[in-house]
C-alpha cells in the first residue's frame, strides 16, 4: 500500500507531466484499440470472402459435360465442383430479380449452362481460372477474386502500416513515462540518498515510481478501451446498416481485444517507470 500511495502522491505534485504522459498514452492506446479492431474486422471480411469465393465456367452448346467434371474433380486446388443448368441458373436469376418474372416467358433462356467450384485453396483461383479457360467446350470464366486480392493486399499494407505507427505511438509513450518518472526522481533525489543510506533496498526505492508509470498508462488504457469501443460500435452499427452482409467483431472480440492493449499498458508504464528509476540508482 505504501508504494500505491507514494505513486498516487508523486502524480499529484507534478500534475502537468503526468497529464501531458497521461494525454499522450491516452492517444496511442486508443489508436492501437481502434486500429486493432478495424484490422481485425477487415481480416474477418476477406476470411469470409474466400469462404464464399466461387468460380464459374460457362459452357458451350454441346460440351461435354460428363468429361469436364471428371478432369475438374482431379484437380487437387478443387474442393467442389456442380452442374448448373441453364434453367436452374434462370429461375435463381428470378428469384433474386423477381420483376424478370414476367419477362422469362417472353424470350427464350439465354443463359448457359454453368460449372460452379468451390476451391479448397482460394489463393489458387486465377490459376484454375487460366486452367478453365483453356478446356474445350467451356466459353468463358468468371470469379470474383478481384475483390478478395484487392482486399487481401489492402490487408497487408494495413497491417504493415499499422506495426510502424504502433510501434512508433508505444515508443513515444514509453519516452513519455521516462520523463515523467524521470521527474519525479529528480524532485525527490534528497529523500532517496537519505533512504538509501539508511539500508532502503532498490526495489523498495523503485516500486512508488513503478506505480506511479502503471497508474498513468493503465488509467489512459481504460478510456481508451472505453472511448475506441464506442466509436467502433457506431461505426460497425452504421456500417451494417448500409451493408449488413458484412461480419461485424462480437462483444467478447472487444474484451479480448481491449484486455491486450491493457495489458500492454500496464507493461508500458512499469517498463519505462523502472527504466527511468533504475538510471538513477546507477548513478547514485
Amino acid at each position: 500500500m505504501y508504494a500505491i500511495r507514494e505513486g498516487l502522491r508523486q502524480i499529484r505534485r507534478h500534475p502537468t507531466s503526468s497529464l501531458a504522459t497521461f494525454f499522450t498514452a491516452l492517444v496511442s492506446f486508443a489508436l492501437l484499440y481502434f486500429l486493432g479492431l478495424l484490422l481485425w474486422n477487415l481480416e474477418r471480411v476477406v476470411e469470409t470472402l474466400e469462404r464464399e469465393l466461387e468460380v464459374a465456367a460457362f459452357l458451350q452448346s454441346g460440351a461435354n459435360v460428363e468429361a469436364l467434371l471428371t478432369e475438374i474433380q482431379g484437380w487437387p486446388e478443387v474442393g467442389e465442383v456442380r452442374l448448373q443448368s441453364k434453367e436452374e441458373a434462370l429461375a435463381q436469376l428470378v428469384l433474386d430479380y423477381p420483376y424478370l418474372a414476367e419477362a422469362k416467358d417472353l424470350v427464350e433462356n439465354p443463359l448457359p449452362d454453368t460449372l460452379r467450384l468451390r476451391l479448397k485453396e482460394t489463393g489458387a483461383v486465377r490459376q484454375v481460372a487460366e486452367r478453365l479457360k483453356r478446356l474445350p467446350g467451356v466459353e468463358g470464366v468468371e470469379y470474383g477474386g478481384e475483390l478478395t486480392e484487392r482486399l487481401v493486399q489492402v490487408l497487408s499494407g494495413s497491417r504493415l502500416a499499422m506495426g510502424l505507427l504502433v510501434g512508433l505511438l508505444l515508443l513515444n509513450t514509453f519516452f513519455s513515462v521516462m520523463g515523467s518518472i524521470r521527474l519525479s526522481v529528480e524532485s525527490r533525489k534528497e529523500a532517496l540518498s537519505i533512504m538509501l543510506l539508511v539500508g532502503a533496498t532498490r526495489r523498495f526505492i523503485q516500486g512508488p515510481f513503478l506505480w506511479e508509470g502503471v497508474i498513468l498508462t493503465l488509467s489512459a488504457g481504460v478510456l481508451a478501451v472505453l472511448l475506441g469501443g464506442l466509436l467502433y460500435r457506431a461505426l460497425a452499427q452504421a456500417v451494417q446498416g448500409l451493408l449488413p452482409f458484412l461480419p461485424i467483431l462480437s462483444t467478447p472480440d472487444l474484451w479480448r481485444t481491449g484486455g491486450v492493449v491493457l495489458l500492454l499498458a500496464a507493461v508500458l508504464g512499469a517498463g519505462g517507470a523502472y527504466a527511468a528509476s533504475r538510471a538513477y540508482l546507477r548513478e547514485v
